[in-house]
Order: structure tokens, then sequence, then C-alpha cells
């Protein structure tokens, strides 16, 4: 198995943060979120969008995660990235980490903190400590792309996809609901519907490709297929988790 061994790179600052994306942690004063743009091959940009919700302002706000075997976190200069910006009242501002991955295919969790003071009153400041998990899985690294009838079958009877698997689950929606939620949620074409038969299609940011043939009825049967085994492996793993 090749190792998995990951970076986060400082990118850049934006002097105004988006309200979309997913909580990565807050208290009573802070809120940090976080949202992965499109990757590049084993790059992955996310962008942090730092929230001032207290009335007084903030500042020495520091990024950190831990180094772990798999996951490194390169810094401009020892010890935790310090961001370029204070926060007042209400203000929002953002930065761009990239993360430089070389194995896309395990999923993790990655630990670290945040650490600001906030100003509770003229000349005095406290200091706190946000703890979080960031998530990381395959789906993350999905890209949509077209494909047409012709290429999916072409591709189903090629020797390029040399790996496979099949899995049942339990069907808990409607069809038409399962299948937007798969294909949202994996970010995977729709090819084909006939019936309760859908083929769907993705590629990875490595370019890695993936068939997907499902049939309803009932429950959820899922045969999958692609280029690469860790891909179909790990793809299996995130099917499992989800909730159709």
């Amino acid at each position: 198995m090749i190792p998995d061994i990951m970076s986060l790179e400082e990118n850049g600052v934006s002097s105004t943060a988006s309200p979309a994306g997913v909580v990565l942690g807050e208290d009573e004063s802070l809120s940090v979120r976080y949202h992965p743009h499109v990757p590049s091959h084993s790059n992955l940009s996310l962008s942090l969008d730092f929230s001032n919700m207290a009335p007084h302002s903030i500042s020495n706000i520091k990024f950190d995660i831990s180094d772990s075997i798999n996951t490194k976190l390169v810094r401009s200069s020892p010890g935790s990235l310090s961001m370029p910006f204070a926060l007042t009242p209400g203000q929002a501002n953002s930065f761009t980490l990239s993360l430089s991955l070389q194995s896309i295919y395990i999923s993790q969790k990655l630990r670290g903190s945040v650490t600001y003071f906030i100003e509770t009153e003229p000349g005095s400041k406290d200091e706190k400590i946000i703890n979080f998990t960031l998530p990381l899985n395959l789906a993350m690294f999905i890209v949509s792309a077209p494909c047409t009838e012709e290429q999916f079958t072409d591709l189903i009877a090629s020797n390029n996809l040399e790996s496979s698997s099949t899995l049942t689950l339990p069907l808990s929606s409607s069809g038409d609901q399962c299948i937007e939620q798969f294909s949202t949620d994996f970010k995977l074409t729709v090819v084909e519907r006939i019936g309760g038969a859908v083929s769907l299609y993705g590629k990875t940011s490595r370019d890695d490709e993936l068939c997907v043939l499902m049939k309803l009825n009932g429950n959820i049967s899922i045969d999958i297929k692609g280029s690469d085994s860790q891909l179909v492996n790990s793809f299996v793993d995130l099917v499992n988790s989800a909730k159709l």
C-alpha cells in the first residue's frame, strides 16, 4: 500500500469569507468553517472561513494540525500558522490552505486546533482554543465529468477497469431520491437510466475512472468497476458509510 503522505501549505488570504461551508469548529465567539475547491491531481485547496460572532475584537488567530506519519503541516516558519488578520465584531475573513497528497484513497480525520485572543475589556485579553477534527474522504477528490452512453459501454468492455466490487444495501428512500443523493454526494454523472437500472460515471482528480451500475428493486444492488483497486475499495467504504 502506498503511504498516504499529506501536506498542508499556506496559499492565500481573502478579505471576505463565504457563508457556505461546513463547520470545522466554533465557540460562542468564533466560528470556523471550511469548504474544498475543485481538486487538481493530488492537490486540494481548502478555504477556512473565520467569523467573529462576539461584540469584541479577536486577534492573534493561529491554526495548527498535529503532524503524524500520514500527515504533515508544511509551515513557512516553525510552530502554528498565524492568520494575517484580526477580526472586529461581526467581521469575517478567510485563508486558503493547499493540501498535497500522495494517496487520495485513504479516509482520514485530521486533528487540530485554532487559538485566538479576544478583547474582553480595553487593555485585557483572554486566550481561547477551539479543537477540531477535519475529515477527508474520497468524495472530495471525485470530479464531475461528462460521459456518453457509447463511451460508458466502451469503457465497461475495455480492459481499463481492472478492479471491481459489488455490494447490496437496503433502500431507505424512494428510487428517485436515492439516485439523486448517490449522484450528488459522490459527484457522479448519470449516464443512462432505464426503469430501476442506472449507470453512473465518475473520475478522480488523478484521472482514475469509476463506472457504477446500480439496480433498485426493493434494495440497492451496486456493481463498481474502476481503474485502480484502491479507488474501488475506497468507494465501497464511502458508499457503506452513506445513508441512502
